[in-house]
């Protein structure tokens, strides 16, 4: 399209700048969680568990995120909302020095788990808020781009500070398991410079902070968020099926191990997703925030059902990237859409059950992905693909129908002036 790399940056320098300051400080907490997410199974089993164990570990992670997510929320709209931003960033540096430290201790491991996923759940069920509250209507679009091109490009740090491992190994003698703990913990106490940095914004200030009603569920944004959340349940289930397992499916598939597609999957995709992100704001200035959601996502499952019939690895590889960034690039988009279409004052509980119920069908479709892609040939390792392919076309379905006529305030005020008569 003939965009300089520099002017896509252009659109951002008016973003207010607490909102930026928001922003950059959740590169701190995405390095860590980066970083987590990619070495602590490997960690676990290096340390002596089991695989079957690390992975019950690794699993209450999501569980408690996701049991977590809503009560933080409804909270976080009525105390308050960057207390539980800067909450999260503190508990997560905790759980992280836990992971370090603890040893082979499985009730510690457990514990060390848990508090990940509550860490996890105070600061995503406030700090979308938070962050659509600090951008304002004009700039949000834009402000949930450059949070996405950051979180992806800390994730990926995160995950390639691993590499650092093998050399201190072989240079200064320093085993793979002491090199995680050192790396664990020094990752945690930069994590908290994101924690240190939220303090310097002010507070959101929900309408109802003290109303002594306790609303389980958002009273006046209700339709958009079970809209939103149908949608988003279907792609929840069939993401679950297929994407936390596609460097699983490339080793059967193709016979590549972790050492080739953890680079290709988490970092370079990672990478690629953040640049390509930042084109979100100028399509959905073109064709509209709900347009630019369904053409993205529909275009990304095009590839997704195309990864079976890839001859070789590279091939997959390439294809899955273009996947991720097409379905990513609707990231932005929605989580903009929401937030303009919820109540100011029930954002942080709109964002936090919108995930929670993201959350579960997302953990629960993994085992049955994981169990059919196990039962070995081309069937099987092609079949969660094509089932992931049903529930994406059914959420997109569902979604074009729900918020065809949706248009957020920013794009009314763009609309051209009907000439006088």
């Amino acid at each position: 399209m003939g965009w300089r790399f520099g002017g896509v940056f252009d659109g951002y320098k008016g973003i207010p700048r607490e909102a930026d300051l928001l922003i950059y400080a959740s590169f701190f907490n995405w390095a860590a969680a980066g970083l987590l997410f990619i070495t602590l199974q490997v960690f676990l089993v290096l340390e002596g568990l089991s695989f079957a164990l690390s992975g019950l570990i690794v699993g209450t992670f999501g569980i408690t995120s996701a049991l977590a997510t809503w009560p933080f929320g409804i909270l976080a709209d009525r105390y308050g909302r960057k207390r539980f931003v800067i909450g999260g960033g503190v508990v997560s540096a905790f759980a992280i020095t836990l992971f370090a430290i603890v040893g082979t201790n499985i009730s510690l491991l457990f514990a060390a788990a848990a508090l990940s996923g509550f860490s996890e759940a105070m600061f995503a069920s406030s700090w979308t808020a938070m962050l659509a509250d600090k951008a304002t209507n004009a700039w949000r679009t834009r402000a949930f781009t450059l949070s996405f091109f950051v979180s992806t490009i800390s994730s990926a740090a995160g995950g390639f500070s691993a590499s650092i491992l093998g050399p201190i190994d072989s240079l200064l003698g320093i085993s793979l398991v002491q090199g995680h703990r050192y790396l664990f913990a020094g990752v945690a106490a930069v994590s908290l410079f994101g924690p240190a940095m939220v303090s310097k914004v002010s507070d959101s200030k929900p309408s109802v902070l003290g109303n002594p009603r306790f609303h389980f569920l958002p009273r006046k944004s209700l339709r958009p968020v079970v809209q939103y959340s149908i949608a988003g349940g279907l792609i929840a289930f069939g993401a679950g099926m297929v994407v936390p397992l596609v460097p699983g499916w490339a080793y059967l598939r193709f016979g590549v191990k972790d050492d080739v597609t953890g680079p290709v999957f988490g970092g370079i995709n990672s990478l690629v997703m953040g640049v390509a992100n930042l084109a979100t704001p100028r399509l959905a200035k073109r064709f509209g925030t709900v347009k630019t959601i369904v053409v993205t996502q529909a275009s990304s499952t095009a590839f997704l059902f195309s990864m079976p019939f890839t001859p070789n690895f590279p091939a997959a590889s390439a294809v899955f990237i273009v996947r991720s960034c097409l379905m990513m690039m609707s990231n932005p988009a929605e989580q903009s859409l929401l937030m303009g279409l919820v109540s100011e004052d029930e954002r942080a509980t709109a964002a936090a059950i919108t995930a929670a119920l993201w959350r579960f069908p997302n953990s629960i479709s993994t085992g049955l992905g994981a169990y059919i892609m196990g039962l070995g040939g081309f069937l099987y390792l092609s079949l969660p693909f094509w089932i992931c392919t049903g529930l994406y076309l059914a959420s997109i379905s569902y979604f074009w129908v729900a918020f065809k006529e949706t248009r957020l305030p920013e794009e009314k005020v763009l609309a051209p002036i009907p000439a006088a008569t």
